[in-house]
């Protein structure tokens, strides 16, 4: 046996040598004849664009015209200082607004995207039209439309970027030897692990141009959560002293670049579905849409917040159970928004935002407002004279029967309300939604809480892809 097990060993060792002194090597590169076509680049939110646009479309409407929402891209960059050379490995760009500028235009619907122009093409233009007899096409033409009274100004930053937020490292190996003398063999194996975890937050706010204030209950937050995984596998095989092994090594890394992209889909769609009052949550792809929405157990009811506790008490979103792991993803704060938007009108007085009591009824606003102009009877010696006048602007406060009517247009066109009148079709829907435990019978028809249930609930048109 003892003399089998030398044999044994005496061949594994020619082998060995025979296979060390006798390789060959050959190296070749080449271009590849043939590349694949472009693929589509999506993340799990991509789809939710499209339909957001399709849900602002509906909620715009006014009458047989859709209200568009003018948007500017100022900035969108990393803040935490985490792309610039002190983190050469960071693995994400410095400016996303490029990334942001074509997200955005995808919303389609009413959306309307301002170029506002780089320094370089600024500089250009004012180069060229500085040329004797040239004129600049861009300087000449161009407006600072990125500031005019109605449109609104979109600023996003990536805030956080917590590179190791947690790790986890295992590894298990082990070995065993038998035989004796010169046939002795050592059979070796292990396995190792690691998995770090990474997180990223992007910021998005809204800038109102008539005013250059940050719009109120409008920004977004949102954290995504990264993963890098690495996996490594070796055996060996020791005879008489000769080894031969075979090892193999794997890591999976969630791509920063798409992680922000997500990151940019989500804010956007959040930021300015807060900022028309539309649920936007019911566009996004981990929403729960119940057939009917209830909100009560969410919006502020006449109720003192109780500071002490404020923060004990937190309400986590309320999980389906099943594989598909649908969240309970309605705003409270824009619910209260609408609410709000119901009880007070939002007007502009010398570039400051006022409020007032929204009534039953459209109503006309008439502000005073005392400007200086050339005085018409002065003479050639008093060109410059100038005197003050004082001028009316009038501006009209819709009622709340006008936003009870905008929402009832998007229910007459089921079939079955469309030749309803409106307080007709106001009481059959304030039936329904008790019926549901929406509301209670002691729920105005013409209250608030019945225009935010008609809010939440308004039904899809034909082939619309915001209800699942």
């Amino acid at each position: 046996m003892e003399q089998r097990r030398r044999k044994i060993g005496i061949a594994f060792s020619v082998a060995v040598f025979l296979l060390s002194a006798c390789s060959s090597s050959q190296r070749q590169n080449e271009f590849s004849k043939e590349i694949a076509p472009p693929v589509k680049t999506k993340t799990s939110a991509t789809n939710a664009l499209g339909c957001f646009g399709d849900m602002l479309t509906a909620y715009r409407r006014m009458g047989s015209n859709v209200n568009p929402l003018r948007l500017a891209v100022i900035s969108a960059k990393d803040a935490t200082d985490v792309s610039t050379v002190t983190y050469p490995n960071s693995e994400i760009p410095s400016d996303f607004k490029d990334m942001t500028l074509g997200l955005i235009s995808r919303i389609g619907g009413p959306i309307r995207v301002v170029h506002v122009p780089s320094a370089n093409e600024l500089f250009d233009a004012a180069r060229y039209g500085s040329i004797v007899g040239k004129k600049s096409p861009f300087l000449d033409s161009f407006q600072v439309s990125h500031y005019r009274g109605d449109t609104l100004q979109i600023y996003g930053a990536l805030t956080e970027y917590d590179r190791l937020v947690s790790g986890k490292d295992s590894s298990v190996d082990g070995s065993v030897e038998f035989g004796k003398g010169r046939g002795i063999t050592n059979v070796e194996a292990s396995a190792s692990g690691i998995t770090n975890v990474a997180r990223m937050t992007m910021d998005f706010r809204v800038v109102y141009a008539a005013v250059g204030d940050v719009v109120n209950n409008t920004s977004s937050t949102n954290t995504v959560t990264v993963y890098q995984r690495g996996r490594d596998r070796s055996f060996g095989l020791s005879i008489d002293g000769n080894t031969i092994g075979y090892s193999v090594s794997r890591s999976v890394v969630d791509a920063r670049h798409k992680a922000i992209r997500l990151l940019i889909e989500w804010g956007l769609i959040e930021t300015l579905g807060r900022y028309a009052l539309v649920p936007y949550w019911k566009c996004l792809p981990n929403s729960k849409n119940q057939k009917l929405i209830s909100f009560k157990d969410l919006v502020s009811n006449n109720k003192l917040y109780d500071f002490q506790n404020f923060n004990r008490n937190k309400r986590q979103p309320a999980r389906r159970k099943s594989k598909l792991g649908l969240i309970d993803m309605r705003d409270q704060l824009l619910m209260n928004s609408v609410l709000s938007d119901f009880a007070n009108a939002e007007y502009l007085k010398n570039k400051t935002r006022r409020l007032v009591k929204r009534g039953e009824k459209d109503t006309s606003l008439v502000q005073r407002k005392t400007i200086t102009v050339p005085d018409p009877n002065a003479t050639k010696e008093e060109k410059d004279k100038t005197i003050e006048k004082v001028v009316e602007t009038k501006s009209l406060i819709e009622g709340k029967s006008t936003l009870r009517r905008n929402v009832l247009t998007l229910y007459k066109r089921n079939a079955k309300y469309a030749k309803l009148s409106d307080a007709v079709l106001l009481k059959r829907l304030h039936n329904e939604f008790v019926k549901a435990k929406i509301l209670n019978a002691k729920d105005k028809v013409n209250g608030s809480h019945m225009y935010l249930a008609l809010w939440l609930n308004a039904p899809v048109q034909q082939n619309g892809r915001w209800r699942k």
